[in-house]
């Protein structure tokens, strides 16, 4: 009869494949999944072979193309040539533009090697003296739209804007087709926080007051627009200095007595809504005789006042005003300055009413390439971060920008 082991020795180690593969699907946090891969060899090593539970989790994607499996927590190295600059510009898609002046999209999985070239778009912005490399005329935002259900051209449409302020559209058809482009110079006449298409409209949202204006698409022939087409205001916004964080007895409060401050809104189609979400951070101190210590709001994990401390989230409603949701109808939404989308939960291995966030706060840093990254809770306010406690090893050289890293959706 063979020996048992001994009362001191664990048997944790040795749990069969299947029986961590259910351990593993009941882990609603990604975080926590992680972890249990880490806790020991024969664990990492007996879930290696186990299909994840979580296949469709959204990827991240960095500035030079580099892919990111959240899921998996590995990295790929991207095909983005050297002479271009990378914008995500929403699902799977990255804009390049190019040194020499060349426009195109490509598939973030594929890279350049399927890439869609905009020659009539990169002429408008030449024309306009909009360098890529340039901080005087930046490229701040790109936008795609999702589907052309609604567009008779069935055709995409994208949308770059220029220094938070000019928008240019144009049609995104097949190599060799002439497309159709739309200026809207100084159309908005606010300072563009975020743009998404939406019911075949595009949808602009003012940084300062969360003015919302739209432009109706003529279901995708806007070569049949006016040079300056009519748009029309759906939301009005109020006053900047009105807008707090309110105070809410369900959700965890940050203690920290010097109030806070909007720092990013995104705009999100959920269940076929456009939602607006707010980003919160703590204010700056502004004066050094403050009678407080910041020392005794120091965060577990270290100080830094930029970091995400909450969510908002309003609803466009008909009657011209942003209406505050208290969840998200069981869906999830991944936010970051570039791209931003809702999911259902079941079919991207994430939690109901949650936001899964990244947002790059300053340089590069090896030892952190998410930057500040987590999952907010919209049920209790609660933060889990980082995204990734110990996310794969990536290239020291990967290139800092403001612009990432940002979600990117694999398609099937």
């Amino acid at each position: 009869m063979a020996a048992s082991k001994s009362e001191g020795q664990s048997a944790w180690p040795d749990l069969p494949p299947e029986l961590l593969g259910a351990v593993l699907r009941l882990l609603p946090s990604l975080a926590d999944r992680v972890r249990l891969r880490a806790v020991c060899r024969p664990w990492r090593s007996g879930t290696t072979g186990l299909p994840p539970s979580h296949l469709h989790l959204p990827w991240l994607v960095f500035g030079d193309g580099t892919l990111l499996d959240v899921a998996n927590n590995a990295a790929r190295r991207g095909n983005i040539p050297d002479d271009a600059v990378c914008y995500s510009a929403g699902d799977n898609t990255l804009f390049l533009a190019h040194d020499d002046g060349r426009c195109s999209l490509v598939d973030a999985f594929s890279g350049a090697a399927a890439a869609t070239p905009l020659p009539e778009l990169a002429a408008l912005l030449r024309a306009r003296k909009v360098n890529p490399r340039d901080l005087l005329q930046p490229i701040t935002k790109v936008a795609v739209s999702t589907s052309s259900a609604e567009l008779e051209e069935r055709c995409r449409l994208i949308a770059v804007v220029i220094d938070s302020e000019k928008v240019i559209i144009s049609t995104c058809r097949p190599a060799g087709e002439t497309n159709a482009c739309l200026a809207l110079d100084d159309y908005f006449e606010f300072c563009i926080a975020d743009i998404k298409f939406f019911q075949g409209r595009i949808y602009a949202l003012s940084k300062r007051n969360e003015t919302l204006c739209a432009l109706d698409l003529n279901k995708g022939r806007i070569n049949e627009l006016p040079e300056s087409p009519p748009g029309f205001e759906v939301i009005r916004g109020g006053s900047s200095d009105k807008i707090k964080m309110a105070l809410e007895p369900h959700l965890q409060e940050d203690p920290w007595p010097f109030g806070h401050m909007v720092a990013g809104r995104y705009l999100v189609v959920s269940n076929g809504k456009l939602l607006m979400v707010r980003r919160w951070t703590r204010k700056p101190l502004l004066s050094s005789s403050s009678p407080y210590s910041i020392f005794q709001f120091r965060d577990p994990d270290g100080y830094e006042a930029k970091r995400t401390r909450r969510f908002e989230v309003f609803e466009m409603e008909r009657n011209g005003r942003w209406s505050k949701v208290q969840d998200l109808d069981g869906q999830a939404l991944f936010v970051s300055p570039p791209c931003s989308k809702s999911a259902p939960p079941a079919g991207h291995g994430a939690r109901e009413d949650c936001i899964y966030f990244v947002h790059q706060m300053g340089p590069w840093k090896p030892e952190d390439p998410l930057g500040d990254s987590g999952v907010f809770s919209m049920r209790d306010g609660t933060i889990s971060r980082p995204l990734l406690p110990e996310p794969a090893a990536l290239s020291a050289s990967l290139p800092w920008s403001y612009r990432f890293p940002a979600w990117v959706f694999p398609v099937d």
